[in-house]
């Protein structure tokens, strides 16, 4: 059975998320990010990453993360629970560092700060924790953070942290309670949405991804799309494929306005709406 993206010439479906990092299309802001990680990754620091959700800060981190190398690195990609306690933080930290379980919360938080210790300054490989959804994280886990950031008197760090979470973490940090943590971020980044331009780029992109290199959408179809997604990666995602099935249903070779109108109308009724 022919399968409907193959009506438009592609050789797989487009707008989905199993891109691999190397053939990502990288927005200016994603350069910006990776040259000011790279700071962060030299100074042992702690970077704050935030934006909308749905706005790239997985693909963010994924480019961050191709950098770093087996050799010198040990990447920890922790999503964040809401109902973490720094006891379960530690637990699930001793378990990707393969920390043999304990009884006591005491000795299983001793036995992660000297496993980070030993690996950043004895083995030469520096812990880079990004920890995921981290508006999640309460007052008491990001105080805990401060502590396993605070080694040898407080004159180096054993290991990199990112926080990475929607824009609501900015102002959970500007806390005055949370004035000791908030002084030991190196880098605080807002990632934005795309321009209209970055938009269609986006979109195009995607299309020669999977083989199609003729227009698509038209350009009042492009500016739908913007206008739809407000430049929201995972939104313009969605916009996009709905678009690209009412087309392939009406027999259109192209994404006109009448095909974004049947599309909005279906993302509408799906419950799926710009906000």
């Amino acid at each position: 059975m022919t399968a409907w993206w193959q009506f438009f010439g592609a050789h797989d479906a487009p707008f989905t998320r199993e891109i691999p990092v190397e053939r990502l299309w990288v927005t200016p802001a994603l350069r910006e990010w990776q040259a000011r990680f790279a700071v962060v990754l030299a100074e042992r620091g702690l970077a704050v990453l935030t934006g909308e959700s749905g706005v790239g800060k997985s693909t963010a981190l994924r480019l961050v993360w191709q950098t770093l190398t087996p050799t010198h690195h040990l990447p920890l990609y922790l999503p964040v629970s809401d109902a973490w306690t720094p006891r379960q933080l530690y637990r699930t930290l001793a378990h990707r560092l393969d920390i043999p379980p304990t009884r006591f919360a005491d000795d299983t938080e001793r036995q992660v700060r000297d496993t980070l210790w030993t690996l950043a300054t004895q083995q030469g490989r520096l812990p880079v924790l990004a920890l995921d959804e981290a508006h999640l994280l309460t007052p008491r886990l990001l105080q805990e953070l401060r502590f396993l950031l605070n080694f040898a008197l407080d004159t180096t760090a054993p290991l990199v942290v990112v926080l990475a979470g929607h824009t609501e973490l900015r102002q959970k940090l500007a806390w005055r309670p949370l004035e000791a943590i908030r002084q030991r971020v190196t880098l605080a980044y807002q990632l934005p949405p795309f321009t209209t331009e970055q938009t269609a780029r986006y979109l195009q992109h995607h299309l020669q991804r999977v083989g199609i290199d003729r227009p698509v959408f038209t350009d009042s179809a492009l500016q739908a799309g913007h206008d739809w997604s407000q430049g929201v990666a995972r939104r313009l995602n969605t916009w996009a494929r709905t678009c690209l099935v009412a087309a392939y249903a009406a027999q259109s070779p192209l994404v006109d306005d009448s095909v974004v109108a049947t599309a909005i109308h279906e993302l509408q009724w799906a419950g799926t709406v710009s906000s």
